[in-house]
């Protein structure tokens, strides 16, 4: 009996041990980490480095009356010059303002280029072009201010340049046809060059433009017409 007794008492020791052991231990052994939300070694959040920045669209109605100034992608690619065009419009009865997105050389305005396998690289050659069109659209908006952008279609020498085949051809040797001042135009017919306005407008769109208007949606003049050929309206 006396070894039962002694056998009892220690496993009942034992058996406390281990309770205060299993319950104390977090306190004792207690470490430290870093979950996904937690700070870089600079104390700022991870989220603000890695997450990119979403900048929010919207689109103003159009005002009554409408009175707006013309933009070139040159002024409203200099930071100086379109602070001072944004004074004028807010210290007049100017509330609107037009910006090219795609003026008359073809170049766009932006360099975020929509369907770029249809495209080519049609927008890409030499000109200005405004980095932060969204930002700047934004800033306008801020103020109360319409923004229209202004697309020049079927004049489009840089277009005309990387893909001849869709502009409008001399008759007299099939050549790409050009007017007194050396610009070319795509034939109105060449429906691939359709969907590249589509998807430019779609993407000025997207950058916050509010409306958008649309020039040279005609044929060439101003040169040799008897001259031309439109060989996509042949079929």
């Amino acid at each position: 009996m006396p070894k039962l007794e002694g056998s009892f008492i220690l496993v009942t020791i034992a058996g406390v041990a281990v309770i205060l052991l299993v319950f104390f231990a977090p306190f004792f052994l207690k470490s430290t980490y870093h979950t996904s939300s937690s700070t870089d070694s600079l104390g700022e959040p991870w989220a603000t480095s890695i997450l990119p920045q979403i900048i929010p669209v919207t689109h103003l109605g159009t005002p009554e009356p409408l009175k707006a100034l013309y933009m070139t992608s040159c002024v409203a690619s200099n930071q100086n010059w379109r602070e001072n065009l944004k004074t004028l419009i807010e210290t007049t009865e100017l509330n609107a303002v037009v910006i090219d997105i795609k003026d008359y050389t073809g170049v766009v305005s932006f360099p975020r280029l929509p369907a770029p396998e249809a495209a080519g690289n049609g927008g890409q050659a030499k000109g200005c072009v405004v980095h932060d069109m969204k930002e700047f659209i934004g800033e306008l908006h801020d103020e109360g201010i319409y923004v229209i952008g202004r697309i020049s279609v079927f004049q489009d020498p840089s277009y005309t340049r990387l893909f001849p085949e869709l502009a409008v051809k001399r008759m007299s040797d099939g050549e790409v046809w050009k007017d007194y001042k050396g610009l070319s135009f795509i034939d109105v017919g060449a429906r691939p060059y359709w969907d590249y306005i589509v998807a430019l407008s779609e993407t000025a769109y997207e950058l916050g433009f509010d409306e958008l208007n649309y020039d040279y949606v005609r044929y060439p003049s101003d040169g040799n017409i008897k001259d031309t050929l439109y060989t996509w309206a042949l079929g």
